[in-house]
């Protein structure tokens, strides 16, 4: 089944500037196996007027790319740090007298060293049936919840409130991955947790790099194979 995507592709500041989406789209499909890309307002800006030739789509306060100088990446991350912060407030008041939860990796490395003797539907039960994770799943049933407990956050949110909070401010840019200027595809290798870090330390390095004149654009891509 296909996974819609957010990529963000860095482009040279000798890039074209009226060619952005055109040639974000032709790098995106020159490095991994994505279906069909479209462009997304992923990026804040103080910038709302149709006619700015140094953004893609600007609507509203968000574009789907453009120059950097006139993206406003510094409230992206206050904001998604700001999120990540109460969410985890939230996420601590509901697990709260619950022992510290395993992650699903735990589970399935034990299924894969015994596959055999220990199937992976058992892996899934076992590890659906901490009650830690029984409370974040109750809670995200809730008709009337803030906001959902992604599970798959786990061991980001036990790690703490700061940790929690900084994780948001690294992932509010990249996306869910990145085509470098020098066309390398960037993304985590899993889920795990380290592998996340290290794709996001990555994809942070180099956007750092990029200076207020480069380029950089959003597209939801709808991928198959998330790698070649």
């Amino acid at each position: 089944m296909p996974n819609m995507r957010i990529v963000t592709v860095c482009l040279p500041k000798s890039a074209d500037i009226n060619q952005l989406a055109a040639t974000a789209t032709a790098v995106l499909a020159s490095t991994t196996a994505a279906g069909q890309a479209s462009l997304v307002g992923h990026f804040a800006t103080s910038v709302r007027r149709w006619g700015c030739r140094h953004l893609v789509q600007p609507f509203q306060g968000s574009a789907a790319g453009g120059r950097i100088s006139k993206l406003d990446l510094n409230t992206m991350r206050t904001q998604a740090r700001n999120t990540y912060w109460y969410r985890w407030q939230i996420w601590h008041q509901v697990v709260a007298g619950t022992p510290v939860a395993k992650s699903f990796w735990a589970y399935l490395n034990r299924h894969r060293a015994n596959p055999a003797k220990y199937g992976l539907a058992q892996a899934q039960q076992d590890y659906l049936g901490q009650p830690r994770i029984q409370a974040m799943l109750v809670y995200n049933a809730l008709p009337n919840k803030i906001m959902e407990l992604p599970t798959a956050h786990l061991v980001a949110l036990q790690t703490g409130a700061h940790s929690y909070a900084h994780l948001g401010w690294l992932s509010a840019v990249p996306g869910h991955a990145m085509v470098t200027t020098d066309g390398q595809y960037l993304t985590p290798a899993s889920e795990r947790f380290a592998d996340v870090i290290s794709f996001l330390n990555t994809a942070n390095n180099h956007l750092s790099t990029l200076g207020r004149n480069g380029h950089l654009v959003a597209l939801a891509a709808n991928y198959f194979d998330m790698k070649k």
